[in-house]
């Protein structure tokens, strides 16, 4: 085991191979993960097409998925499987493909390789970063949270009418269940 001397940064980050391997920096440590498996892929595909058709419908920003660099700090660099910025706000996502400061939304769909980081290293980073939504989505538990930032710390929603309700993205609804019913039908 090798021991890790100094905190790696964004630098360090563009010199990984590009060999599959999805490459992130939590706290100045490498964090490697394989590609996703198909019900991961599934849910990315069917939350990307959901936030999509919301987001140009009404023209209200940018949605973008991995592999895609957000810069949260010069130690902190990571890869959501989703993420959406404000019209307004999108300065923050540079022409050399990697976000510079919290996007609006951000979305990470659980794979056994991510089942400790998504749920508790990057549930605390995007928390203390700003992200103001995190949707945290379980294709094998089929389980979909949606927390909201408040003075700091995540509070998770609950559905109303078999759906929850995004409030960065305004009228767009998630219902859980048709979601994973989709998984069953593959």
């Amino acid at each position: 085991m090798s021991i890790q001397t100094r905190l790696l940064t964004y630098d360090d980050l563009c010199r990984m191979p590009d060999d599959g391997q999805r490459y992130e920096i939590i706290g100045g440590e490498l964090i490697v993960s394989p590609a996703p498996n198909r019900d991961h892929q599934d849910v990315a595909y069917r939350l990307t097409r959901l936030i999509g058709d919301k987001v140009d419908a009404e023209k209200l920003g940018s949605v973008r998925f991995a592999p895609i660099d957000v810069r949260l700090s010069p130690t902190d660099v990571v890869q959501p499987d989703l993420l959406y910025i404000r019209r307004d706000r999108i300065h923050i996502y540079h022409a050399r493909g990697d976000v510079q400061g919290p996007p609006d939304l951000v979305v990470e769909i659980i794979s056994p390789s991510s089942e400790k980081t998504d749920p508790g290293r990057k549930f605390d980073l995007y928390a203390s970063s700003g992200v103001p939504e995190y949707w945290l989505v379980d294709p094998a538990t089929r389980r979909f949270q949606l927390f909201v930032l408040r003075e700091g710390r995540y509070e998770e929603s609950t559905a109303k009418d078999g759906g929850l309700r995004s409030e960065v993205i305004p009228g767009l609804v998630v219902d859980p269940a048709a979601l994973f019913a989709a998984l069953d039908q593959d």
